[in-house]
């Protein structure tokens, strides 16, 4: 054999000795390690919960349920918590597996949730539609303090500084302070303040926005300004529809949709002094369909659903519309927008994402039913994770 083939087969034998030297050896009943993406948590009316990874759509894993999936998830600490839409409990679910890991009951009763959970990194506040509002640890499962309202709630509670804020179908708007039961035995509290309004009936999450909160009402087509402080309303706007889409507040202005066909932008500021005792609208836009999905802001721009089967990009400082996406479906989920994207359910049964920058289609995932649910996001960096602006049912 020649000298220079010697040299080389010498040369492979002793590298091969030293990777198979460097490398971890694995027993044949050594369990490898497992790795867990970041996942898009959305259900349907399918009665399953399902974690896609945000880049493709592909599936990371399935939850089984017993129930169809109307209320938003949240993420709370690593963990989804989602709300029984036939029985007042919440479960908690591991957002690595999808896997239950608790499953907590309150109020006793069997009318459901359609509103999505809140939490403020302490307590989780949940809704029924018994009329009740629950405030629970998660810890120990207690219910640190509950409040029976007048009637049936459908809109999600909203946090903001020391107090949650809830509305219910019979028009009334509740303030609490958070710690009502913290610091005393667990049992009944007492609100704040409450603030009844005859005409009104609310499915729309209220938006806040200091030191105003907003709210619209399905029943005499209104949206409310009502002070954070104080039960007193500083002003109302007449649309011409019912609102079920929960407002945005955003850079002094206040964004919603109406079964007009209308999405709304109102400047929020109102001199009396100047004679102006009402909000001016700096810009609305006509659709095709009702608009009862809620905006959500970001960069300038509004996303948004709508029952003509399209999402849209609307740009905050005059309404024009960047692009807008056609599916197969109505669409009342509202759009989750993180890192370049936003995701959307439609009632075609597809969880689409799309470029936020010109509305492209990046993937679109089947999950077997329509999509009322809005979609959240666990990317395993932040404690919470990224939820919708608001969502939960229709809102």
């Amino acid at each position: 054999m020649p000298q220079r083939w010697t040299r080389t087969l010498l040369s492979l034998a002793a590298s091969v000795f030293l990777f198979s030297s460097c490398k971890k050896e694995y027993s044949p009943d050594e369990t490898l390690p497992i790795t867990y993406s970041p996942s898009i948590v959305i259900g349907s009316n399918n009665q399953v919960l399902y974690g896609l990874n945000p880049q493709s759509g592909e599936k990371n894993w399935e939850l089984g349920l017993s129930f169809p999936v109307k209320s938003s998830p949240i993420l709370y600490k690593g963990s989804v918590y989602l709300a029984h839409s036939n029985r007042d409990s919440l479960f908690k679910i591991d957002g690595k597996t999808g896997s239950v890991t608790n499953r907590f009951a309150f109020g006793g009763g069997a009318t459901g949730c359609l509103a999505t959970p809140v939490t403020d990194g302490e307590l989780i506040y949940l809704a029924s539609m018994s009329g009740g509002i629950y405030a629970l640890d998660t810890g120990t499962g207690d219910i640190k303090w509950s409040y029976m309202t007048t009637g049936p709630i459908e809109s999600s509670p909203v946090i903001h500084n020391d107090y949650i804020y809830i509305t219910n179908t019979v028009g009334s708007i509740y303030c609490f302070e958070k710690r009502n039961g913290t610091i005393y035995p667990p049992g009944p509290a007492l609100p704040k303040w409450e603030l009844h309004l005859p005409a009104a009936q609310f499915v729309s999450s209220p938006a806040i926005a200091e030191p105003y909160l907003f709210v619209g009402s399905i029943s005499d087509s209104n949206m409310y300004c009502v002070y954070v402080d104080t039960p007193v309303v500083r002003w109302t706007y007449k649309t011409l529809g019912g609102i079920r889409s929960s407002p945005a507040a955003y850079g002094g202005t206040c964004i919603f949709g109406a079964n007009d066909f209308r999405l709304y932008c109102l400047d929020t500021t109102i001199d009396p002094f100047m004679g102006i005792f009402t909000p001016e609208a700096r810009w609305i836009d006509s659709m095709h369909s009702e608009i009862t999905s809620s905006p959500y802001a970001s960069n300038q721009t509004i996303y948004v659903g709508c029952k003509d089967y399209r999402v849209y990009a609307v740009r905050v400082i005059n309404g024009t519309v960047k692009w807008s996406f056609s599916s197969n479906g109505i669409i009342t989920s509202s759009p989750l927008v993180y890192n370049g994207m936003v995701y959307v359910g439609s009632y075609d049964k597809y969880l689409y994402a799309l470029d936020t920058l010109r509305g492209t289609l990046r993937w679109k995932t089947n999950i077997n039913g329509q999509i009322d649910c809005s979609p959240v996001l666990d990317d395993f960096n932040a404690l919470n994770g990224h939820n919708s602006q608001i969502s939960g049912a229709t809102n």
